[in-house]
């Protein structure tokens, strides 16, 4: 059995799929491989999937760009939402403002007073990421002048952040945690709900005024469409199993994330309303997958 990862290896959606791909095996008493297809904004990943055999044993880890990509590419090899069955939420998780050692900014209202004023440049590790997404919004509904830099992954963004390239950081908390934890990163509000256990004194976007900035990066498990019911039925028992085990919590916990689990239908739920939030965005500032 395998678990396509439409990403390269060591993100944070990789080491998601590895802690659940060792959990299933246990549970299920076989193997699972986890394997990394990624290129075209996951499209490959996930075109590989629709198009294998609906038996149970090739799935999807599926994130946001399940959502957004349909406004973002204007041709998709697929439909997500008719090609592919959802089994599993697994995560949601906002991303982190983060300042740099050299940033001219002490606290998020510093970022917005100055970008109503100026362009302000802010990165990402990519285009159609939460963190991309929630400073357009605020574009969009506070008159600020965010300006997108988008990198190829986490690392580079928050190497140029903190060597003082960029003033300010929207990254998710998984990859962002080690620099804020070591000094090098200071955070300074979050898109999450409610605020993060690992940072009770950051202040969520919507606490200060800008909830249109809210946002999370969901993730989640999907199998081909024609995948029988009773399959689905059994991998989401398993893995809702799984996410009540005290190793498996604690993996995910280090990584500053907390399992969701639920029903098939609430995370098919969830990755329709993301779509209906995100891509009008999308469409309406003509952003463009790389």
């Amino acid at each position: 059995m395998r678990i396509v990862v439409p990403s390269a290896p060591g993100g944070t959606t990789d080491l998601y799929a590895r802690i659940l791909g060792k959990a299933l095996g246990e549970s299920l008493g076989q193997p699972f491989v986890i394997e990394n297809k990624p290129g075209a904004g996951s499209v490959i990943g996930t075109d590989a999937v629709v198009k294998s055999k609906p038996d149970g044993h090739t799935l999807l880890f599926g994130s946001l760009p399940l959502s957004t990509n349909p406004g973002l590419m204007a041709k998709l090899p697929y439909d997500a939402q008719q090609d592919l069955r959802p089994v599993i939420h697994i995560s949601a998780q906002g991303f982190v403002v983060s300042v740099g050692p050299k940033s001219p900014f002490a606290t998020f209202a510093d970022a917005i007073a100055a970008a109503k004023q100026r362009d302000v440049p802010y990165a990402t590790p990519g285009i159609g990421t939460v963190g991309h997404l929630s400073a357009q919004m605020l574009n969009v509904e506070h008159g600020t002048r965010f300006i997108h830099v988008a990198y190829r992954g986490s690392a580079p963004a928050i190497q140029d952040v903190v060597a003082g390239q960029v003033d300010l950081l929207f990254d998710a908390m998984a990859s962002s945690s080690a620099a804020i934890a070591s000094g090098q990163l200071r955070p300074v509000a979050t898109t999450n709900a409610t605020r993060f256990a690992a940072l009770p004194n950051v202040p969520t976007l919507r606490e200060l005024g800008y909830a249109a900035g809210e946002g999370q990066a969901y993730s989640g498990l999907l199998v081909p469409a024609a995948t029988p019911t009773e399959i689905v039925t059994k991998l989401n028992a398993a893995l809702n199993a799984a996410f009540k085990r005290p190793d498996v919590r604690q993996s995910f916990e280090r990584l500053n994330v907390t399992p969701v689990g639920g029903t098939p239908d609430a995370f098919g739920q969830l990755i329709r309303q993301e779509g209906e939030r995100w891509v009008p965005l999308i469409r309406r500032l003509g952003l463009k997958a790389e």
